[in-house]
């Protein structure tokens, strides 16, 4: 693992490290502790400027490339945060009408930035989404695409959903600790869309399986694009699990990847999606740390 600032390699100062990204946001966060009085002796002439491009790779290629947004000194230490591409998602509001499927959307919020659009996976159907002020280019994302799937910057290119690579399998030995939880909290298991203003059913959906074994638990919700049953569907939830794991540091796991687990004693088996990760790394030991989440089928 290699962490460049300004084209500077800062291993041999560096006190802390942190890489993170999570389902619910648009950008990855690095975050870096440096020795002062380290870098006075190793690199007398090393700066740091907010705008300073920041690199992390490893022998797999380049983890992550953005830029420093903020700055913070101490007597013995300089701190900063930097963030990826995806924070021009979130600092960006765009006003207009967009409209089309999922990703035609993408590829108009992608135009309207200036960013290259890579691929897309996302839910079919129309919407019609118009903005007058306060709704940033991850809000409009993120209302075309539903709460599921990622939104996430590969290098330059914007991508929706997953990434296409075959699951990790995660072996029991790499855990250093790991909670698992099992719920039917969430769960949704009939939905009925109504026509906008008005009690009308336009289309409902049911899992019939969770009905019968917990009985009804329903949503209600007025139209919001121009496919009912889409919509209704979408809306549907079975029983989830979610784990959090902590194992041996692996910078190719990644928000938006999927891993294969097979634990049965601590409640993990089969295909999870990564929800969120925390890579760190602190007094010689590296870490990754992963939020996991598997809808179940009804099956706890």
């Amino acid at each position: 693992m290699n962490l460049y600032l300004a084209g500077q390699r800062l291993n041999e100062v560096l006190g802390e490290l942190s890489l993170s990204k999570s389902r619910g946001e648009a950008a990855a966060t690095l975050s870096a502790v440096v020795i002062t009085a380290a870098a006075d002796d190793f690199f007398p002439g090393l700066t740091l400027a907010l705008g300073d491009g920041v690199t992390l790779a490893d022998d797999s290629g380049t983890c992550f490339s953005g830029g420093v947004q903020e700055v913070r000194r101490t007597a013995e230490t300089v701190a900063f945060t930097a963030y990826d591409r995806g924070i021009y998602l979130t600092r960006n509001e765009l006003y207009g009408v967009f409209s089309g499927s999922a990703a035609d959307i993408a590829a108009q919020v992608a135009a309207r930035l200036g960013i290259p659009l890579g691929t897309v996976d996302a839910p079919t159907g129309f919407h019609t989404i118009v903005t007058s002020s306060g709704d940033t280019a991850y809000d409009i994302l993120r209302r075309a695409v539903g709460e599921k799937r990622e939104i996430a910057m590969d290098g330059e290119r914007l991508r929706i959903g997953g990434e296409a690579t075959a699951p990790v399998a995660l072996a029991k030995e790499r855990v250093l600790s790991v909670e698992c939880v099992g719920s039917i909290r969430e769960m949704v298991n009939r939905a009925v869309v109504l026509e906008r203003g008005t009690t009308t059913p336009l289309a409902q959906a049911q899992n019939g399986h969770d009905l019968n074994a917990y009985g009804q638990f329903q949503t209600a919700r007025a139209l919001s694009g121009d496919s009912p049953q889409a919509q209704a569907d979408a809306a549907l939830k079975s029983a989830a699990c979610t784990a959090r794991l902590t194992l041996q540091g692996d910078l190719a796991l990644r928000c938006g990847r999927q891993v294969e687990f097979s634990a049965p004693e601590w409640g993990l088996e089969g295909r999870f999606s990564i929800t969120g990760v925390e890579h760190r790394w602190k007094e010689g030991l590296f870490t990754t740390a992963l939020a996991l989440e598997r809808e179940l089928g009804g099956n706890l």
